[in-house]
């Protein structure tokens, strides 16, 4: 998606990045459009990763540290010093589950089933839905994890497998700037390096 490219374009014309927020994760969007409480959360998982929507060892989506990359990158694009170790990040992986085998991490979920109804039913109460949302501000806050927004609001209304981001800028500060479209997919993934690799030839 041409996220990057679109960010660098409004520094350039002189516009000023006051935030970012957004689903970064194709997996995570197709995992929380998907789950509704009839399946449990892991067995969700298991069921992107048989499709090839996860990373070879799901835990690297569920970790929230590609996302918190993303928008590292992001928020330096932007023109924001933001390190790794300032992003609140909250990984959706179990401690007793971080290390071991994939099939261990499958076997040992039901902590994870438990908290993700939990938030889905306090979710709901609220007529509120589920995201993985990363976001940063103009005063350095940037954080990474689940949030429940309206069903309205554009990081809820997705197509699976999309991202979306909604850039708040100082010509956009009434209506942000809102890019979607899909990301996860071994098509999406070939573009996407097609793309840096045209990007790279330009430069040389």
């Amino acid at each position: 998606m041409p996220i990057n490219h679109t960010v660098r374009d409004l520094i350039d014309s002189g516009d000023t990045i006051l935030s970012i927020s957004g689903i970064f994760s194709g997996t995570l969007s197709w995992l929380f459009l998907q789950f509704d409480g009839s399946v449990p959360f892991t067995e969700l998982v298991d069921q992107a990763w048989q499709q090839g929507l996860t990373e070879p060892d799901p835990r690297d989506d569920l970790s929230g540290k590609d996302v918190m990359r993303k928008l590292v990158i992001l928020a330096r694009e932007a023109g924001y010093n933001i390190e790794p170790d300032q992003v609140r990040v909250e990984s959706l992986v179990p401690a007793h589950c971080e290390g071991g085998s994939i099939d261990h991490f499958f076997e040992n979920g039901d902590e994870l089933n438990e908290q993700m109804v939990q938030r889905l039913e306090a979710a709901r109460e609220m007529g509120l839905v589920l995201r993985y949302v990363a976001r940063f501000d103009a005063n350095g806050k940037a954080r990474v994890g689940v949030e429940a927004v309206r069903e309205d609001h554009p990081l809820a209304s997705l197509l699976p497998c999309d991202n979306v981001f909604a850039i708040e800028s100082r010509w956009y500060r009434d209506n942000p700037l809102v890019i979607r479209g899909p990301g996860a997919g071994r098509d999406v993934t070939a573009g996407a390096i097609q793309s840096d690799i045209n990007r790279l030839a330009q430069l040389l």
